[in-house]
């Protein structure tokens, strides 16, 4: 129970005291600037979820893909899923486009959209279809009801100035104001309102919020089935200022 001048604190304020509490834990004074990094590598390094993870993303864009498919494809086994199989060939595709979000985030380097572009071109190496068609000529595949598009002859000058030093393209009073969790969110909403390739923009918008979590010390930030319909709906309307079920999920990772 709080007493007056007293309030809980929030949930993103829980997430940032749970990681401060593990660059703390077991450590002395004058290592803690050591024990703070050991922790933001931590996050950035290579984990056991991660399979689950590039599963979470294809089923964020509707494939039927489980957690176990995904670890029998990365690890070589032989499943369900056929090297022959779109299915099979997005998974290996996305698993190298997250080793390098890692690889940006432990270079102390925020997530842009060029950097998508390449992200893009991994997740679809083995798609003979996206061959020198990272960027979409028409309308987007997955677009969202309601939402009016960029024309592809302004993609480029977008792309150019999707980056950290323009607020990725937010309101820069407002986008320094937010919680770099919440900023995370913007850029998830900004990128798939631009919608740059001709399909999956959502799923690399994703990557994007998760580079920029990675690059500021959060853990990943993994997709749940209610997702989806969640994220159609949230596209047609304003940026979000804060995502409470994102942010609880969060509070739950670090916890």
């Amino acid at each position: 129970m709080t007493t007056d001048g007293e309030r809980e604190p929030s949930l993103l304020e829980r997430v940032d005291l749970a990681l401060a509490s593990r660059m703390v834990e077991g450590g002395v004074p004058h290592e803690a600037i050591a024990s703070a990094q050991r922790v933001s590598d931590a996050v950035r390094r290579p984990a056991h979820g991660d399979a689950a993870f590039v599963a979470a993303l294809l089923r964020l864009r509707g494939f039927v893909v489980d957690d176990d498919d995904a670890r029998a494809v990365l690890a070589g086994r032989q499943c369900r899923l056929e090297p022959v199989h779109q299915e099979y060939r997005l998974v290996r595709g996305l698993a190298a486009a997250l080793r390098a979000t890692r690889e940006r985030a432990s270079a102390g380097r925020a997530p842009d959209g060029w950097f998508a572009v390449d992200l893009w071109k991994l997740m679809t190496a083995d798609l003979p279809r996206f061959r020198n068609n990272e960027i979409r000529r028409g309308q987007p595949w997955d677009s969202v009801l309601y939402v009016n598009y960029p024309a592809p002859d302004q993609l480029r000058f977008l792309l150019d100035v999707f980056d950290a030093e323009h607020s990725y393209r937010d309101q820069p009073l407002l986008f320094h104001a937010q919680h770099p969790v919440r900023q995370g969110f913007r850029i998830l909403w900004r990128f798939a309102r631009i919608a740059p390739f001709p399909d999956f923009n959502v799923v690399m918008g994703w990557l994007l919020m998760n580079g920029w979590l990675l690059h500021k010390g959060y853990p990943l930030l993994v997709p749940e089935p209610p997702d989806q319909v969640m994220l159609a709906r949230l596209l047609g309307g304003p940026p979000p200022t804060r995502l409470v079920q994102f942010e609880r999920r969060l509070l739950s990772a670090v916890g």
